[in-house]
């Protein structure tokens, strides 16, 4: 009879946590807030771009370069950038509070004892205390206590929300670590390609300077004949003082953007960054960039994902802090062994054990009020912030797609002006061997090509940072070869 009555208590008390559970006692259920998604994106008026379900966060973007120094870059700071180990590490201690929240369903065990030593000082027979009426003056006695002590306190509908809050912010760290290999696959890539390109525009300033001095120098000799004036010389001078001014400015730029790289991928200097084969004005842009639907990012950005995360925590904690008003029940069970001497008349010794249970409501505690709105007020804060994070990131796409687009098309007119500057110039040539323009004109020519290249490698450069940008917003390729396993010490620091 009792066996079933103990059943029947067992299954009303789990009956009602889970009704409790699931109920508004503890808090609000969580939903997801509904957001009116545009269905198609309003920049996309480009051949080069196309709308795709292609899961963008497993495409490795980069290779489309084949550039195997970009590859082996983009590899390295995957595997050692610091950032994203101390993302790691986040989500080792992430892993390690939700470990400690699941283990509080466990009673903690405690080895505890206790001694005592002392002496009765002129105690008389006549005591009225019989145990003590045979003890003369100054006696002895001693006494001690070892043993187990388990200890169980425990708040079952506060435990059940505090893991969800844990889980929730294991989730966190994680696509916290997400989002932070995107953004270091971007600025690998970004950095890189300045790279290339302030390689590029270092060497167009020298021979741009290289033109310049040869032209002052056949201007001075023209100024000796009286076929130029003063005039002419100060302003190609000038002119020369201009261009060398760019060097230094250019040199230490590369010496920025090669430590920068070096720090993503955390390595020592003076290691290869650059690619051999690979020529800044071959890289291609034409190809078609795959454009996922807007509700597809939306479930793959690591932001917005641990945006709503934060939301969740934030409606968990509503129901953590309600859960104070229900009882804590505290458990202790002490078992060991107890011995007791007084002058020789405690002589006795034993196993002892008792066991205690008590549960703790609060009646009268007006500061929960206080804590349950301080909760719904952080929720409030979430819930803005998480509709921010995805309003924000639908911008940023239709920007992204919208400069690129627009980058696209000044280029395509830079790369007009290049390729009329270099005709011009290669016409001049031939009527400067065949005699019709002096070599100072045709300088000039040179010197305008030279100009128009490094202005169409400014917005090459403008085009592949844009480009990076899209797939950046897109959370392209930050799946490529994840893992959360954290670097090894070998020795007590391993997790």
């Amino acid at each position: 009879m009792k066996f079933k009555q103990k059943k029947i208590l067992k299954c009303l008390f789990l009956g009602i946590v889970l009704v409790l559970d699931g109920c508004s006692l503890l808090g609000p259920n969580y939903q997801q807030p509904k957001l009116a998604i545009p269905e198609h994106w309003d920049n996309i008026r480009d051949n080069n771009i196309q709308v795709t379900s292609a899961n963008l966060s497993e495409i490795t973007w980069w290779k489309n370069f084949n550039d195997p120094v970009l590859n082996l870059l983009i590899n390295q700071a995957l595997e050692n950038n610091n950032d994203i180990q101390i993302a790691i590490g986040n989500i080792i201690t992430a892993k390690g509070s939700l470990q400690k929240v699941n283990m509080a369903w466990v009673p903690i065990i405690n080895l505890g004892g206790s001694a005592a030593v002392g002496q009765l000082l002129n105690f008389s027979s006549g005591s009225n205390n019989p145990p003590f009426n045979n003890i003369g003056s100054n006696s002895n006695f001693n006494s001690y206590s070892v043993g187990l002590v388990p200890s169980y306190s425990l708040n079952i509908f506060q435990q059940l929300k505090r893991k969800e809050i844990a889980q929730s912010n294991l989730m966190q760290a994680k696509y916290a670590k997400d989002a932070m290999r995107l953004t270091i696959i971007s600025q690998v890539v970004g950095s890189y390609f300045t790279l290339l390109s302030l390689d590029k525009q270092l060497h167009l300033q020298k021979q741009i300077i290289a033109d310049m001095e040869e032209l002052v120098k056949l201007t001075r000799v023209q100024y000796k004949y009286g076929i130029a004036t003063l005039l002419d010389v100060q302003q190609l001078e000038s002119q020369l003082q201009q261009a060398k001014i760019q060097i230094p400015t250019l040199e230490n730029n590369i010496v920025i953007v090669e430590n920068a790289i070096q720090i993503l991928i955390n390595k020592n200097q003076n290691i290869a960054i650059r690619g051999n084969n690979i020529k800044f004005a071959n890289l291609k842009t034409s190809d078609i960039i795959p454009i996922n639907l807007p509700s597809i990012v939306l479930r793959n950005r690591p932001d917005i994902m641990q945006a709503e995360e934060q939301l969740k925590m934030a409606n968990a904690n509503i129901g953590e802090a309600t859960s104070n008003f229900f009882p804590s029940i505290v458990l202790t069970t002490p078992v060991g062994a107890f011995n007791a001497q007084v002058s020789n008349l405690f002589n006795a010794t034993g196993d002892f054990w008792t066991a205690q249970i008590t549960a703790v409501m609060p009646i009268l505690n007006l500061g929960l009020y206080g804590q349950i709105k301080e909760a719904k007020g952080k929720y409030y804060v979430a819930y803005y912030n998480y509709i921010k994070t995805v309003r924000t990131a639908f911008a940023e796409v239709n920007n992204n797609l919208s400069g690129f687009m627009k980058i696209k098309q000044s280029y395509v007119e830079a790369a007009k002006l290049y390729s009329i500057s270099k005709s011009s110039y290669d016409l001049s040539l031939i009527n400067y061997k065949n005699g019709y323009v002096s070599y100072p004109e045709t300088l000039s020519g040179r010197l305008a090509m030279d100009n128009a290249e490094i202005t169409l490698m400014q917005l090459k450069l403008q085009e592949l940072n844009a480009l990076v940008n899209i797939y950046q917003a897109l959370a392209g390729g930050y799946n490529y070869n994840n893992t959360n396993d954290a670097k090894r010490f070998y020795d007590n620091h391993d997790a």
